[in-house]
């Protein structure tokens, strides 16, 4: 059965259809989503603008700091230089220090050695002449003995020498040479040469 509708159109019932209900639904979801873009763009704005205002001001203040140290920097430099001059003095005296000290621990007391010799020297044994340089020291000496023990008498010199670690511990060894058999008077004097060998330092 057809009906019409004689109504003007706009008193008219209308009638909703599924097409509009779904056409409303799409419009207020698409109202809600820019609802959403108008506040979140502002939202995110603000966030750069905050974050540009706190990096700012920190680079000031980081800025503002490296000016204080620089002027701090700039009045302590005639206090540094002054340092700086003490350290180039304290070095050097500290070198030379080192170099006298280098210098003590290499030298050898003779005075002492002497001594040493004097009391490792058995009875028939004498000293002619003792020398010393840089590599040792040379002793030229005389031995007699009415039993014809020369060589014993030299041999138990050197032991000496060898078994006190007062004389012996600057020295690497001790080599004889040069013995010499001679007459004076009717009695037989063997001369020879002791030479000791200063140890590396």
């Amino acid at each position: 059965m057809i009906e019409i509708n004689l109504l003007p159109e706009d008193l008219r019932v209308k009638v909703r259809t599924k097409n509009t209900e779904a056409a409303v639904v799409k419009t207020a979801a698409v109202l809600k989503q820019d609802l959403f873009f108008i506040y979140a763009i502002p939202a995110i704005l603000g966030i750069f603008v905050v974050l540009h205002l706190y990096f700012a001001v920190a680079i000031m203040f980081k800025n503002g700091k490296l000016i204080s140290l620089n002027k701090k920097w700039l009045e302590m430099e005639p206090q540094k230089k002054v340092f700086d001059e003490f350290n180039r003095e304290f070095s050097a005296a500290s070198a030379d220090a080192g170099m006298a000290q280098g210098l003590i621990s290499k030298r050898v007391g003779w005075t002492q050695k002497l001594n040493k010799l004097s009391l490792n020297l058995p009875s028939g044994v004498w000293f002619n002449e003792i020398s010393t340089n840089s590599k040792g020291i040379t002793i030229q000496g005389s031995v007699i003995s009415l039993e014809k023990e020369e060589m014993h008498l030299i041999n138990k010199f050197m032991d000496n020498l060898k078994a006190d670690t007062g004389f012996s511990k600057d020295f690497s060894g001790f080599e004889l040479s040069n013995v010499q058999k001679r007459q004076i008077e009717g009695y037989e004097v063997a001369d020879f040469v002791l030479t000791g060998v200063l140890k590396n330092k």
